[in-house]
């Protein structure tokens, strides 16, 4: 049975969001509350654009960065629903450039440089799936770092004629951070999905997502590079209004630490210092996405949406599959995507320790070790710019959380908006 909700409890979450606004903690937020129906409840606020006073609102466009990866890994399982591989397929019977992968192997010579060997299994595509193969990013691998930076791999977005194919070869002559599935590591790993996908089914990775999901599904809005019309629409990212020397010495895992932002610093435009200074990104992918070759096709982190358009999806996944005349996936896929794929192994991002991980989600297990009301079975992602969405398959509901915040690290109005979606439900 749809989850139904008390539209007056409902507005407790505008009421979270609009004091994050008056704080100038966030310049705005849409949130939306929905079942395998669509959307119950919407709350478009603040600001896409302080400097010009432009509102957010239903026709506004978000970086969902890494909430494109359930998007990739739905592409990916399409395929597999096709038959054309399975998931404990060794990634280089179709991506050859993945044979013979290399492992750091905790040692170094005379000069102190890092000593590798041979890895002692394969890369699979669960592997892939799961983040368990040994790909990372330079944030989140510092040994790794130095090579993918060397090797110019870019956590997400180029503005060249760089392309996915380019960075997957690229990727796949740098040495792993481990023996594949032995641990967790948030990686490119779905960007390497992305490229596999465009193998398998002939088409670039964008006109796959566009015949066969954003096209179905009605995601209109949904896109790699917006056009110029849409870009007018962007929300811009904007950062804590303090002094640059703040990030001077400063890495992403010591961030999550130690970024404490003083109460009333308000926030300015997000620049190239705070960006760069944790990541290994193209500053001009953020600040002006329709700008450029636009060839690269990000799996893990390029997609922009409208709150509204990435709804459709996840109706479609509470909905099992469906939406509409639409069939996308199985709901068979579906349990298996929110199942732990990772066994024993704890993931180091995104969550609490006791969740595991999914086919391209994390996974709640235990709903005691969650600072947020939540159910156990949740499936869920978030994005860099501060977005954040869960599927609960028990209640057949989703919530959406939208801003555009960067670095965000001070700010848990994801984590509340999404705990009161249970306070609301009845």
């Amino acid at each position: 049975m749809p989850a139904t909700f008390s539209l007056s409890r409902l507005q407790r979450l505008a009421e979270t969001a609009q004091r994050e606004i008056d704080e100038q903690i966030i310049a705005g937020c849409a949130v939306g509350i929905g079942n395998e129906h669509g959307l119950q409840f919407s709350s478009y606020q603040g600001l896409a654009n302080l400097e010009d006073g432009i509102e957010i609102t239903q026709d506004t466009l978000f970086r969902i960065a890494s909430m494109t990866k359930p998007i990739t890994s739905v592409a990916t399982m399409m395929l597999y629903e096709r038959g054309l591989f399975l998931l404990d397929d060794a990634v280089a019977n179709y991506l050859p450039e993945f044979a013979d992968m290399q492992v750091f192997s905790g040692q170094r010579d005379e000069k102190g440089n890092a000593l590798t060997r041979p890895a002692k299994s394969s890369i699979t595509i669960r592997h892939l799936l799961s983040h368990s193969s040994g790909i990372g990013y330079s944030f989140s691998h510092p040994k790794q770092s130095d090579y993918y930076k060397a090797a110019n791999i870019r956590d997400w977005g180029y503005t060249d004629e760089t392309t996915i194919a380019d960075v997957v070869e690229r990727i796949a002559n740098q040495p792993l951070a481990f023996d594949p599935g032995t641990r967790w590591l948030y990686g490119l790993n779905t960007d390497v999905l992305g490229r596999l996908v465009e193998v398998l089914s002939g088409q670039t990775f964008a006109a796959f997502l566009q015949d066969e999901i954003f096209d179905p599904l009605g995601m209109h809005n949904t896109t790699f590079y917006p056009t110029t019309e849409q870009a007018s629409r962007l929300s811009r990212v904007y950062t804590p209004d303090v002094t640059t020397d703040r990030y001077e010495d400063i890495s992403f895992w010591g961030a999550k630490q130690e970024f404490n932002i003083p109460a009333g610093a308000g926030l300015r435009r997000l620049s190239a210092t705070e960006l760069e200074c944790l990541v290994n990104v193209d500053f001009n992918v953020v600040h002006a996405p329709e700008i450029g070759e636009q060839v690269y096709f990000s799996g893990g982190a390029g997609l922009h949406s409208t709150l509204e358009d990435y709804s459709r999806f996840c109706q479609m996944m509470v909905a099992g599959g469906s939406l509409e005349n639409t069939s996308v996936l199985s709901p068979t896929s579906i349990e298996l995507m929110r199942s732990n794929n990772i066994g024993d192994l704890n993931i180091t991002l995104g969550g609490s320790p006791s969740d595991k991980f999914g086919l391209g989600f994390g996974i709640i297990q235990d709903t005691g070790q969650q600072s947020f009301l939540s159910a156990t079975g949740n499936y869920y992602w978030g994005g860099a710019y501060n977005t954040r969405f869960f599927l609960d398959p028990s209640n057949q509901l989703f919530a959406i959380s939208l801003t555009q915040l960067y670095p965000n690290f001070h700010c848990d109005i994801n984590n509340r908006l999404m705990g009161l979606t249970y306070q609301a439900l009845e």
